[in-house]
């Protein structure tokens, strides 16, 4: 009988301590997944542009570099347009159109970029991205309705022109990470200035139709005069003289 008991103890004791292990075990994994979590969202909110470098993305004169890179991760080139930027900001509701108030405060920076003086004379198209969950179709006429949503709220709210504006959606097809469907920075809203790549071309020299200046002729040089000579004039010839006839002999 005491046998019995001290092998009920060790087994008892032997199970609470296993489960205090996975009880450590389980606290330690929901820990690092947080601490994971939470250095991503702080490399995504470390890596939006400022209003400036939106501003100098949309503008074909600025040289300064504009960083494209997420969570380190590098994007597909077939993804990056010129004259354009992303912001994985702008969320909406589950599957919805409906901006968030965050998002809201997103595209109120974006209106202070596409108003800037040296923007303001651009046609800004607003691309609209899902992620790769859900069919082409559907996910399709989600993002343009989010397209629409965001040209909308720059109408309304910031008095940008409609006519600067134009809204596409273009669903899963344009996956900024195609190796990774499923991941959160696919879900985005892209800016294009739809007239950068022509404003950016070097101007050509076109050579100039304007007649030539007429150019003074030389005055002319008047002909040296050359001395006259008389010659004189010629003499008449002299008279034959008479011819004396011959003596006859005798």
């Amino acid at each position: 009988m005491p046998r019995t008991r001290t092998c009920l103890s060790t087994s008892t004791a032997t199970a609470a301590a296993q489960s205090k292990s996975s009880l450590a075990a389980r606290y330690a994994y929901l820990l690092l997944c947080g601490v994971s979590v939470w250095l991503g969202a702080t490399t995504v909110l470390a890596e939006e542009l400022s209003v400036d470098q939106m501003v100098c993305a949309l503008d074909p004169q600025c040289s300064m570099p504009v960083g494209r890179h997420v969570r380190g991760l590098t994007a597909t080139s077939s993804a990056r347009t010129p004259g354009s930027f992303d912001n994985h900001s702008i969320n909406f509701e589950f599957n919805s159109a409906q901006l968030t108030p965050a998002a809201r405060r997103e595209l109120d920076r974006v209106a202070a970029a596409l108003t800037d003086p040296s923007i303001a004379k651009y046609t800004i198209i607003i691309h609209g991205h899902t992620d790769g969950v859900g069919g082409a179709e559907y996910n399709q006429t989600l993002s343009e309705r989010r397209a629409a949503a965001a040209r909308q709220y720059f109408i309304t709210q910031h008095g940008i022109d409609p006519k600067r504006l134009v809204a596409k959606g273009h669903g899963k097809s344009q996956l900024l990470l195609p190796n990774d469907p499923t991941n959160e920075v696919n879900r985005r809203v892209q800016f294009e200035n739809a007239n950068y790549a022509q404003a950016a071309a070097p101007a050509v020299a076109v050579p100039s139709t304007a007649a030539p200046a007429a150019t003074t002729p030389a005055a002319a040089t008047p002909p040296t005069a050359q001395p006259v000579t008389s010659t004189p004039a010629a003499r008449p010839a002299a008279p034959a003289s008479p011819s004396t006839p011959e003596n006859d002999g005798l």
